[in-house]
């Protein structure tokens, strides 16, 4: 009998079964985990096992004194030099859960952005925030170096504990595992004291917008402003309208872009014209985006914010007010009711819910409420109806789904790495983002790519990140190929990265000679791991420019042919490296006098 390497697979699965002293590999987490694991804990907090079984850390560092906390950053940068962050996510939506509490969402359908920034001088404070109070004292779930504040990340989610004498908040703010473009807040409330307590919470989310765009990020380089500022500048160019949902369930808004400032577009503009003028070596010349795609500004979804278990009490959307100048640690509008004003329609316009409730000595109340944007194919009402009845269960039937989905894979005397897998493969699984240009899913490498300089490349990144996949979830890898493949052009190459709604970013580094290989291998992986041979007769749709629909097998034999015909090899018989090979900014970096000559003639040991 051959040995195929489906077989080899399945072979080395079997000698771990086969060796249970050693480690055993399946899925699911062992009922057996210890409750705590301390290796790899330290100065900012300890792993901890959460109430359903599954790894978490609690972070213990107070960062506002602190030194430890410190991270020097570049003036205006998204996090602040003392913020810490954990990613909460499912298969379509990321939030970054900062350790002072907030929450920001991003979305990437139109282009990927945060649906709400945390800007201060903007009164906006991201969303995920809520306060608590009696009329005379208040608790509050943003961190303001409270002693009684607990902050957990986990598995899809983010708890935060506050408490007083006389009261005590528990708000696990979490994706619901799966496909839908929601978080669920879920606030447990008690009455500590001895008395009853006739309470008010306030559920915030914030509204302004905050773009990745390559655009901000060329705009940069003219000195008016780092590309954080530029995007908030342009995030403060949209119009808000705010309507209430039937019944008084919740607020649902509209965002309309007043398009850029005459400014802005004079710094474009110039931009543009120096490029064209005198290219560099990493931005090439900038055409205008074709029809259907563009850099920045265009539409974004609806969001909303809705009451689950009952009306709200009272709403609005002017969050200037509302904080006043006590700011997220106490804000002034606190001391009333919500106004019930939702003609905000400026910067700082803001989702506010409030609940008023009573409870008695000793008594809790668990309130649920839904956040999240309408892209298309989805419905609020559906969303309403899918999580009102099950709001007291969604949490623990996610946690559920997220031990069922994960490998699993312990070693004895380790403990520990039984911890690591389930913590990776969260957070690669809730990576997931979903490109509605391209109609796929993606794997998007994030960090200082999307973050900083607005694009998602390159290509061999989502690549690879895929595949631990094939065994587990193959059809995350099937949309990762498809997406990749929809950008094989005619002539077999890859462009190196995409931006804002569809747009090949202006790019020197897009003559790459390594991307057509790593689509190569991953095509291969995946059919030779799952034996979906049906895959390669796939009609792929062409969406980028210079490209044609075809089968997924006529696409891997173009990019075949380029890699062989006009990457090809140099003269030492090892490929060519052409403007950019797996090193990124190898010859942008060390290369620059000598740009042209390492282009033609440069070699890639990384490649060969």
């Amino acid at each position: 009998m051959s040995l195929t390497r489906r077989r080899f697979m399945l072979g080395s699965l079997g000698s771990a079964f086969a060796a249970p002293r050693l480690f055993t590999m399946t899925t699911g987490l062992s009922p057996n985990t210890p409750a705590t694991n301390h290796y790899g804990s330290g100065h900012f907090g300890e792993w901890i096992e959460d109430d359903y079984g599954l790894p978490a850390f609690r972070y213990t560092c107070d960062q506002t004194t602190d030194p430890k906390a410190r991270t020097d950053v570049s003036a205006g940068n998204v996090l602040e030099a003392t913020e810490h962050v954990h990613q909460i996510g499912n298969d379509r939506i990321i939030a970054l859960a900062s350790n002072y509490g907030h929450v920001r969402v991003r979305q990437d359908e139109g282009a990927p952005k945060f649906l709400n920034d945390c800007d201060p001088e903007s009164a906006q404070y991201a969303g995920g925030l809520g306060w608590l109070t009696d009329g005379r004292e208040s608790l509050s779930t943003f961190y303001s170096a409270q002693s009684a504040f607990e902050r957990i990340f986990g598995v899809g989610c983010f708890r935060k504990r506050v408490a007083s004498a006389k009261y005590a908040v528990d708000q696990i703010i979490f994706a619901p595992f799966g496909d839908d473009p929601v978080l669920l807040s879920q606030v447990t409330i008690t009455n500590r004291g001895p008395a009853p307590a006739a309470l008010r919470w306030i559920e915030y989310w914030g509204c302004q917008t905050h773009e990745f765009t390559f655009r901000a990020f060329v705009e940069s380089w003219t000195g008016m402003g780092t590309p954080p500022q530029l995007r908030r500048r342009l995030g403060q160019r949209y119009s808000h309208r705010i309507e209430p949902i039937q019944g008084k369930r919740g607020l649902l808004e509209s965002r309309q872009f007043l398009g850029h400032s005459p400014q802005d577009d004079a710094i474009w503009q110039r931009m543009r014209d120096s490029l064209r003028a005198h290219p560099n070596n990493f931005v090439s010349p900038i055409p205008d985006p074709k029809p259907g795609t563009w850099f920045d500004g265009g539409p974004i979804p609806q969001t909303f914010l809705v009451s689950l278990d009952e009306p709200a009490t009272n709403s609005s959307t002017n969050a200037a007010a509302f904080f006043g100048s006590g700011g997220p640690a106490n804000p002034t509008g606190l001391a009333q009711p919500l106004d019930g004003n939702l003609n905000s329609t400026d910067a700082h316009t803001a989702l506010l819910l409030e609940r008023a409730f009573h409870l008695a000595p000793g008594q809790s109340r668990t309130l649920h409420f839904l956040y999240g944007y309408l892209p298309a194919g989805f419905d609020l009402q559906q969303l309403i109806a899918k999580y009102e009845p099950h709001a007291s269960t969604a949490l623990a039937a996610s946690c559920a789904a997220w031990k069922q989905n994960a490998p699993r894979f312990s070693v004895g005397s380790e403990p520990w790495i039984e911890r690591e897998t389930a913590w990776n493969h969260y957070y690669l699984r809730s990576s997931l983002t979903f490109d509605d240009y391209f109609n796929q899913h993606i794997l998007n490498q994030n960090g200082y790519y999307e973050y900083v300089m607005g694009f998602q490349g390159a290509a061999r990144d989502p690549l690879q990140h895929a595949l631990p996949f094939l065994f587990t979830n193959p059809a995350i890898v099937r949309s990762i190929l498809r997406y990749t493949l929809s950008e094989v052009r005619d002539d077999g190459s890859l462009p190196y990265a995409i931006t804002g709604h569809g747009v090949v970013a202006p790019m020197v580094s897009d003559n790459a000679s390594d991307l057509p290989l790593w689509l190569l291998w991953a095509v291969s992986e995946y059919v030779l791991a799952t034996r979906d041979n049906a895959f390669l007769h796939e009609q792929i749709p062409a969406r980028i420019s210079g490209s044609g629909s075809d089968t997924v097998a006529n696409l891997l034999a173009r990019c075949y042919r380029h890699q062989v015909n006009d990457v090809g090899t140099g003269e030492h018989g090892i490929c060519r490296m052409l403007a950019d090979d797996w090193n990124d900014g190898l010859l942008g970096t060390w290369a620059q006098a000598d740009f042209a000559e390492a282009e033609a003639k440069g070699e890639s040991v990384l490649n060969s």
